[in-house]
């Protein structure tokens, strides 16, 4: 209904599972950009970090999502930025947990590429839903998550969910780094900015197994007036055409 309303010309609307399936019936690795659009950006984030994962780097996920191209769907957005929880950010550091095992993977397969696809399938059909949690969730029960803070070490310092652990984004998640320094008995809460970066972490880390969340619409709802980083503003939205 949303889609018939008003969308982007030119633009296919596909469940969110369903869209490696829709990629690869079309050959679209051959573009030269395959847009992911969602409301916000976080469905579309995790989605594209799936199709990376599989080695579709054409995939791009919209900034803001559909907020950003026109008034009429500029609604996620401006509902959803707050300061609930300004007060409660702390400076005090917590260290990485010690290395550990990586998740033990059960797909039946014993090729790589087999046991990749059975994976990243099995994460789009458990759908975004999985992969989300909203602050208020994670702030209810901190001890109940190993939490994520993805951002740079200075703005870790500025202020963080307590007990959240800094892992500098595109460093600290590889095999050779700390990637083993998560669990794989405990939910893992990935923060971001916005929401978009960590639901591509999310999709990443639950396809190698973790029980990895996205919290959704990272410190833009959690302590907005004073956040560094990424930040949500009315100038994001366009006046860009929608066609029916």
């Amino acid at each position: 209904e949303d889609f018939n309303a008003g969308h982007i010309e030119g633009a296919v609307n596909i469940e969110a599972n369903n869209v490696l399936a829709h990629y690869e019936a079309n050959d679209l690795q051959n573009v030269a950009s395959v847009v992911i659009v969602c409301y916000s950006g976080q469905t579309a984030g995790w989605v594209t970090g799936l199709l990376h994962t599989m080695g579709y780097t054409n995939a791009k996920d919209m900034k803001w999502g559909m907020c950003s191209w026109n008034e009429t769907t500029a609604r996620s957005w401006p509902g959803n930025i707050g300061n609930t929880y300004a007060t409660q950010l702390v400076t005090q550091p917590t260290a990485k947990a010690e290395a550990g095992q990586l998740p033990v993977l059960n797909t039946g397969g014993t090729i790589a590429e087999d046991i990749l696809r059975t994976r990243v399938e099995t994460v789009f059909a458990e759908g975004f839903g999985d992969a989300a949690v909203t602050a208020s969730a994670v702030f209810g029960a901190t001890d109940n998550y190993y939490i994520v803070n993805y951002w740079i070490q200075d703005d870790y310092d500025w202020g963080h969910i307590p007990g959240a652990i800094q892992y500098t984004p595109k460093k600290s998640l590889t095999s050779d780094t700390f990637l083993k320094t998560l669990p794989t008995d405990k939910p893992i809460a990935v923060y971001c900015y916005t929401g978009q970066t960590s639901a591509h972490v999310a999709a990443y880390l639950r396809v190698l197994g973790y029980d990895a969340k996205s919290v959704k619409f990272g410190v833009n709802g959690m302590s907005y007036d004073a956040m560094p980083g990424t930040k949500w503003a009315d100038s994001e939205i366009h006046d860009y055409d929608l066609v029916q």
